[in-house]
């Protein structure tokens, strides 16, 4: 069983928290829209995380019938909106990335360049992922038909987060494309020297430091 962390115990209570009733399927569906793509471990546990939502008081359950099928609602208590004010007023964990293709990348000297080809893909397909959920939801809220349109000046921050991840991600892997391309007709030293204009480039787009 997946161990539960109290993020995503609070992730699901910030959902539930926004309109009175959730079917399970409506907070997986809500999760699937976005939360996915910065906590994706809600929706893997979320029939579980539910459940023991109830159990800790921080939810109610009930379950109504269409027809012979039971469909179970969930809905936030005084407690949970307790613990859930109590959860924001703590500083969040640092961001944290977790990037397997960026490991075989890491590790490029031990696979061919058709294995690092596929890592790189599936790097541009994740922010294509995310750029199509953007396409439908941006639509949405400029034409405010959203499903939650009040929270349009939050949805915008996090739609501004996700689509420059997004977009940062496509254009990394066409850069990275271009550089593994290259290499087999490149000697080291010409590898070398490459390698060090784009860290000279990259650095040079750095911010200055802070200085405490």
């Amino acid at each position: 069983m997946p161990k539960r962390t109290a993020t995503t115990a609070n992730a699901i209570l910030g959902l539930l928290a926004l309109r009175d009733e959730w079917s399970t399927w409506e907070l997986t569906q809500q999760l699937r829209r976005n939360m996915r793509f910065f906590w994706p471990r809600a929706e893997s546990q979320i029939y579980g995380e539910v459940k023991a939502l109830v159990g800790r008081g921080w939810a109610r359950s009930r379950q109504t019938f269409v027809g012979r099928r039971a469909r179970t609602s969930y809905t936030i208590t005084a407690r949970g909106q307790r613990a859930l004010t109590d959860w924001l007023a703590t500083p969040p964990k640092p961001t944290a990335l977790e990037c397997e293709p960026l490991l075989r990348i890491f590790l490029a000297d031990f696979a061919t360049p058709e294995q690092l080809h596929v890592a790189i893909d599936q790097v541009r397909a994740d922010g294509d992922a995310i750029l199509d959920v953007g396409r439908v939801v941006s639509t949405e809220y400029l034409a405010g038909t959203a499903p939650f349109q009040d929270q349009v000046h939050v949805r915008a921050l996090v739609f501004d987060f996700l689509s420059s991840h997004a977009l940062m991600l496509r254009e990394w892997a066409d850069r990275a494309e271009q550089a593994i391309h290259a290499w087999p007709r490149a000697a080291p030293r010409t590898r070398e020297r490459a390698a060090k204009a784009s860290i000279a480039a990259v650095r040079a787009q750095y911010p200055e430091p802070h200085h405490m």
